[in-house]
C-alpha cells in the first residue's frame, strides 16, 4: 500500500533500514572475517550475535519512541525493520540450540561422535561437531541473506511512501495516520 508522506518522512522512514543493514554488513561480514583472519576462536563468534542482538535492540527501543513522536509511516518503517530483525534473533536462537545439543550430547558420550580419520597418528575428526556448526551457521546465513535483500528493497519502498498494508496489525493506524494512497504500481498501464 502507498501512503502520502512528505521528502523528510521519506528520509526518516529509511533509517531503520539502513541501520538494519549496516548492523549485518559491520557484524556478520567485516567481524565474521576479522575473526577468523585473526584468532578463528569460536568463543570469539559470540561477538556476532551478541553486538547484533544490542544493534536490534536499539532498533525496537528506537522503535517504541517513534510510535509516540514521529507520524504513523515512519514509526512503521521501524516496526517492519524490528519484525524482520526477529527472524535475525530465532536464528541465531535456533543455531545456539543445534550447537547447544551437540554439545550436550557430547558431554554425555564424550569422544562418541568423532570418526576415525584414518591418518597415520591415529587420530579423530569431530565430525558431528563440523556438521552441527555447518547447520548453525546455515541457519544463520539464509536468515541473514533474506533479512538483508528484504530490507535493502524496504529502503526502496520508504522512499515511495510504500509498505505491507498488514503492518497495521503491529501498530494501528489511526485518523492521524498518512492517508492510503492505493496500491503502488511501477509501471501503470496505458489507456
Amino acid at each position: 500500500m502507498q501512503y502520502q508522506i512528505t521528502e523528510s518522512e521519506a528520509h526518516r522512514a529509511k533509517n531503520p533500514h539502513h541501520i538494519f543493514n549496516l548492523n549485518i554488513l559491520l557484524t556478520h561480514l567485516f567481524l565474521s572475517l576479522s575473526v577468523l583472519k585473526t584468532s578463528g576462536e569460536p568463543l570469539m563468534f559470540a561477538l556476532i550475535p551478541l553486538i547484533s542482538v544490542m544493534v536490534l535492540s536499539y532498533v525496537y527501543f528506537h522503535g517504541q519512541k517513534k510510535r509516540q513522536s514521529d507520524t504513523w509511516y515512519v514509526a512503521a518503517n521501524w516496526v517492519l525493520a524490528w519484525r524482520r530483525g526477529r527472524i535475525l534473533i530465532a536464528s541465531y536462537i535456533a543455531a545456539i540450540v543445534i550447537v547447544g545439543a551437540y554439545e550436550l550430547i557430547q558431554f554425555i558420550m564424550p569422544g562418541g561422535l568423532a570418526m576415525n580419520n584414518f591418518s597415520d597418528t591415529g587420530g579423530s575428526t569431530p565430525i558431528f561437531e563440523i556438521i552441527t556448526m555447518f547447520f548453525g551457521g546455515a541457519l544463520i546465513f539464509f536468515a541473514v541473506l533474506i533479512t538483508f535483500l528484504q530490507t535493502g528493497i524496504s529502503v526502496y519502498d520508504a522512499s515511495k511512501g510504500i509498505i505491507d498494508k498488514n503492518i497495521a496489525r503491529y501498530i494501528p493506524r489511526d485518523e492521524k495516520s498518512n492517508p492510503e494512497l492505493g496500491e503502488f504500481n511501477d509501471h501503470p498501464e496505458p489507456q
